[in-house]
């Protein structure tokens, strides 16, 4: 730990990001090449890697504060607006590239289906959207929920009875979506609120160090996420679909947080170079979220993958892919940490540093300083 920072937070965020480029990795993977390992590293990154940043945003978390209109919309919604131009952008650039004898038409329909897939904000395909939406933004629909997660939960925590309020919140989100999809990832929200709450708890009466204290509940906590994982048949936070055992991805996705926890605490004190460069990632891990979103939606993998397959076929492809990418996704982060102004957006510690920054928000979820106040 230095200055203030827990390093383990970090180091636990970091190992997040790092899951969620891979799980989507295998799951596009999966697609070229059926495989077992593919099939396992989707269970193991989805049973655990969203729940964790809204536990952690909990967990740092102020809701008895007023909710901070202008803040949160600057770090939340400012952030979904840009990354969502630059896919528009870079779809429409690679749309005359492969396309060029088309490239105005082309261009124009592109531009077209990313925008109202950006207007309406869904983290997936759904057939219960209002009206029929051609794309989905994809991993950007987390900065609308906590966006809604963050307003709601400040709102209930000036009512009595929270825990009911909390579960209340819950129930509408989760089931509203078996009827319709709403714009924006409202409903995503409305389920989020019940991870900040909890992890707000667990700052609240100290859970972290209780289990610290009793190493026995090690043993319960992986069994559990364990389970989860063997059993895991889908689990998406992005459009409140948690499979057949809905249960079991819940307290599945509780154990796999607290456990992540506990590994990244092992790496800080016994491999503290790999903590570092996990660290590092954890403190990037909004602009490798955010970069990584723009490659998965535009860039031409389709044409990359055969290529990589026939070039290395003795190396597992959801591997090869995660390398490929991670270096694109780093590269582009990196690019992001340079440009003026887009840089305290994406880099919040940045803006703390000069002074305008926040604690709220995105902040916390994703690349909040990790301290204790």
């Amino acid at each position: 730990m230095t200055s203030g920072r827990i390093r383990y937070f970090d180091i636990a965020k970091g190992i997040a990001i790092l899951c969620v480029i891979l799980g989507h990795t295998a799951l596009t993977a999966r697609g070229y090449v059926p495989s077992h390992a593919a099939d396992w590293t989707i269970a193991v990154c989805f049973s655990f890697h969203m729940a964790l940043f809204f536990m952690l945003s909990g967990y740092f978390m102020h809701p008895e504060r007023r909710f901070r209109w202008m803040r949160e919309f600057r770090e939340l919604i400012l952030t979904y607006a840009f990354t969502a131009c630059m896919v528009v952008l870079w779809a429409v650039i690679f749309s005359a590239w492969l396309y060029p004898d088309d490239q105005t038409r082309a261009g124009l329909r592109v531009a077209f289906d990313w925008i109202e897939a950006a207007a309406y904000g869904a983290g997936d395909f759904s057939p219960l959207t209002l009206w029929p939406v051609g794309n989905r933004i994809g991993a950007l629909w987390f900065l609308l929920a906590l966006f809604w997660a963050d307003l709601l939960l400040p709102a209930i925590y000036r009512l009595p009875w929270r825990p009911a309020w909390v579960a209340l919140c819950f129930l509408i989100g989760y089931f509203s979506a078996r009827m319709v999809w709403l714009p924006l990832s409202v409903q995503s929200g409305m389920c989020a609120v019940l991870f900040l709450y909890i992890g707000r708890l667990a700052r609240e009466y100290k859970v972290l160090e209780w289990v610290w204290a009793h190493w026995p509940i090690w043993v319960a906590l992986f069994a559990v996420w364990g389970c989860a994982i063997v059993w895991f048949d889908g689990f998406s936070l992005a459009m409140n679909q948690w499979g057949g055992r809905p249960v079991l991805a819940f307290l599945g996705s509780l154990c796999g947080t607290l456990c992540v926890i506990g590994i990244a605490r092992g790496i800080d004190r016994y491999a503290a170079p790999v903590g570092g460069l996990l660290a590092l990632a954890g403190r990037s891990s909004l602009a490798l979220l955010c970069v990584h979103l723009v490659e998965d939606n535009v860039f031409p993998w389709g044409w990359v993958l055969p290529w990589l397959q026939a070039t290395f076929p003795r190396v597992p492809l959801t591997l090869l892919f995660f390398v490929v990418r991670l270096v694109l996704d780093v590269a582009l982060a990196a690019l992001l940490y340079r440009i003026p102004v887009i840089d305290a957006w994406f880099y919040p510690q940045l803006a703390k540093a000069r002074g305008t920054g926040s604690r709220a928000g995105i902040g916390n979820a994703l690349a909040h300083d990790a301290s204790v106040e």
